[in-house]
Order: structure tokens, then C-alpha cells, then sequence
């Protein structure tokens, strides 16, 4: 049965606009240079000094190739170079896809290997401190393995790499692990510390077997524990800076977040449009709205504490937040695209977010500023973005 002229310009109107979607889905965000609240530009002297600490932030490169090396990690590697002894770089999680790294036997061990290795010799020769800590693919996809395999790639990683203990938090437990990345630092009448608190957001998500630390009754206990240690942690950290590193964003433009794209309600019609609103009011099991419980204790945590960064991966794209909480500032950075890239929202403003692979990192300057820089796997700064006060 032929069209009718109707529906032919219907047909045209849903493809042009459909086409108006990919394109607007598919771009990336330009560069920036300004501060957090976007009124200034970049200032010259956070330009030219050079940093007292850096610290570089790459999370999802699960999916790395070996040989050859994935662009991204050797233009991160040329980065670990120049930075030295003082900086450090903290893997955040999804360092395996798709399930972790399988024992010895399997046929998919081989595989596994490689794209852990890939992140690893970028990092072999490196002066500076590392760390990586795991994500929910680490966990044998929340698999009924995850466990045992999470501690298969904690003793990997620490046998290859012989710099001690790197992987964070230990066997499983869901720490906090709070660690000082920086001996103090004076400058006249100014001190610099620079703390990093490393967490395990997949063993408060993984619904199978997960282990308590002795003289803790359960898992709800355990959560608690997790809670009020974080709170001392960051409530004694003075006048110290603070990361507070883990898997799981806290909040996000991408589509754990809730964010797709305008094509995704079409593909299929009506059924499209019923899977983004599930995503956007319940969420998946990793998406954020499926972790209301735990995105909440560690904001209640971090509500003391003025200038703290909570550095996330997940979402494979780069994103920076900032977020006011008990008229304290707070930014909240995902660093997910080391091996993959998915959509983000476009935003205006203080948000800024980048689809593409590559990594952030933070620069901590002398007069007590602090810059975050987007990078691309091609070496080319995406975005600067001053934060902090002279």
C-alpha cells in the first residue's frame, strides 16, 4: 500500500530531526579556560608555575589494547614523565572488561592479561605513587565470583608491579584506606598536605559474597563502620587537601546519570522512551539513582570538609562538577574514558564534560590554587579549569 503525503512528510520531519540529534549527541564539548563559577579566565600565573603536586586520574581503561599501546595511555605515560616523583595516579576502577581477570585455566585469562598489562607497563618505570582500586567489572561483573576474583587481580597487579601494596582497599573490604600523598610542603607562612582516601563503591553494590572486617556483626554494621571511619578521616584532616577516590560517581551527565540522548527515544519508538525514563527515576543496579543509600553517607561525609574532590570513573567520559553542600564546596570529577567513550550531556556554566578517551588531572599550585585539566588521547588539553582561592 502506497505512503500518503502525510506520512511521507512525517517520515522526513523524523528523520531530520533524528539527524539533528546524532549530530548534537556525537559532538564534544570545546575548550574551556575559566574558574569554577566561569567569570574569569585562566590566570596567568597558575599557567607558568609549575605545579607542587599532581595527580593524574584514569579510570574504565579495562578494554586497553596491549601492543599496540592504546594512544591514551602512552600520552599518559609521557605525562607520568614529566611529572616525577611529585605526583601520583590512581586507576579508578574497570581495570578488567569485561568480567575481571579469570583464573589461570580459563580461555579468556589470556585476553584479560593483556589489558591489564597495557595499563601496567604504562606505569612500570613510574617514580611517582600509584594506585588502583576496583570497579563492579573487577568484581566479576557483581558476579557470585567476584570475590575471589577481585583478589586474583589485587595479587596480579601487586606481583608485576613489586611497588608493595598498590591495590586498594585490600582483599576485598570495602575500606576507607586513607593515605598521605605529600610530606609537608612549607612556602613562607604556607603549608601544603595533600591526602587521598581511597574507598571500594562495588562491595556496597555487590549482591553476592563480600567480607567484614573482625568484630563487625553483618553487613549493615560493616556499612556503618565504612561511614563513620570516612567521616573521622576526613573531619581530622585539618587543613590538609583531600581526594576522596572510588569507582562510583555521585552525581553524573552521562547515562548512569540518567542522561541519553534525544535519538534514544526513538530507537525503538515509545519503547526507547520508556527505557530512558527508568534509567532517569529508578536506574539500573550501577546506575545513581539505584544508590541513593550510599550516595548520600558520602555526602554527609564530605559536608565538613571546604574544597574537597571526589574523583569517580564509571561513566566513560571526563566531567567536572561542582556541587554546593552545607556552604562548603565540593567537585566532583569523573575520569571514566581510559578504553571507552559513551555519551554526555553538553553543559553550560561551572559543568564541564568532554565525550572522547582520555584522563584528568589535578595540579596543585603554590599559592593554594588547584587546576583540573581535561586531556585527550591524542595529547591535547581540552579544558583548565582554576578552582580554589589565592
Amino acid at each position: 500500500m502506497p505512503f500518503s503525503k502525510n506520512t511521507y512528510r512525517i517520515q522526513k520531519i523524523a528523520i531530520a530531526f533524528l539527524a539533528a540529534a546524532l549530530f548534537t549527541a556525537c559532538s564534544s564539548t570545546a575548550s574551556y579556560q575559566k574558574n569554577a563559577s566561569g567569570t574569569a579566565p585562566l590566570s596567568d600565573s597558575t599557567d607558568q608555575v609549575k605545579p607542587i603536586y599532581s595527580v593524574y586520574l584514569i579510570g574504565d581503561a579495562g578494554a586497553a589494547s596491549l601492543n599496540p599501546r592504546s594512544p591514551v595511555l602512552k600520552e599518559l605515560e609521557k605525562q607520568l614523565k614529566r611529572s616525577g616523583e611529585n605526583s601520583a595516579i590512581i586507576f579508578l576502577g574497570d581495570n578488567i572488561y569485561p568480567h575481571g581477570l579469570p583464573p589461570s585455566s580459563s580461555p579468556k585469562r589470556e585476553r584479560a592479561e593483556r589489558r591489564l598489562l597495557a595499563q601496567l607497563n604504562t606505569v612500570k618505570e613510574y617514580p611517582g605513587k600509584l594506585f588502583f582500586i576496583p570497579g563492579n567489572h573487577d568484581w566479576n561483573s557483581s558476579g557470585r565470583n567476584g570475590l575471589p576474583w577481585i583478589r586474583r587481580q589485587e595479587r596480579y597487579i601487586e606481583s608485576y608491579l613489586e611497588r608493595g601494596n598498590v591495590f586498594l582497599p585490600d582483599s576485598g573490604y570495602p575500606g576507607p584506606v586513607n593515605i598521605t600523598l605529600n610530606s609537608e610542603s612549607r612556602f613562607g607562612k604556607d603549608t601544603f598536605r595533600l591526602n587521598l582516601i581511597l574507598l571500594d563503591t562495588q562491595w556496597w553494590l555487590h549482591p553476592h559474597e563480600k567480607p567484614v572486617q573482625k568484630g563487625v556483626d553483618g553487613i549493615e554494621q560493616q556499612k556503618q563502620k565504612m561511614a563513620a571511619d570516612l567521616r573521622e578521616m576526613i573531619d581530622n584532616s585539618g587543613d590538609s587537601e583531600v581526594i576522596v577516590a572510588a569507582h562510583h560517581p555521585l552525581v553524573s551527565y552521562g547515562r548512569h546519570g540518567g542522561k541519553f540522548p534525544v535519538y534514544r527515544h526513538l530507537l525503538p519508538p515509545v519503547l526507547g522512551s520508556m527505557y530512558v525514563a527508568y534509567r532517569k527515576i529508578w536506574g539500573y543496579k550501577q546506575d545513581v539513582k539505584a544508590y541513593p543509600e550510599l550516595k548520600e553517607m558520602l555526602q554527609r561525609s564530605f559536608s565538613g570538609k571546604e574544597e574537597l574532590i571526589y574523583a569517580s570513573g564509571h561513566e566513560h567520559s571526563l566531567q567536572f562538577i561542582p556541587t554546593e553542600g552545607d556552604q562548603k564546596r565540593h567537585y566532583y570529577l569523573v575520569s571514566g574514558s581510559g578504553s571507552k567513550s559513551s555519551f554526555v550531556k553538553k553543559m553550560n556554566d561551572d559543568v564541564i564534560t568532554h565525550r572522547g578517551k582520555g584522563f584528568l588531572v589535578i595540579h596543585y599550585y603554590r599559592e593554594g590554587t588547584k587546576k583540573i585539566e581535561f586531556w585527550d588521547r591524542q595529547g591535547n588539553l581540552i579544558a583548565a579549569i582554576p578552582i580554589g582561592s589565592n
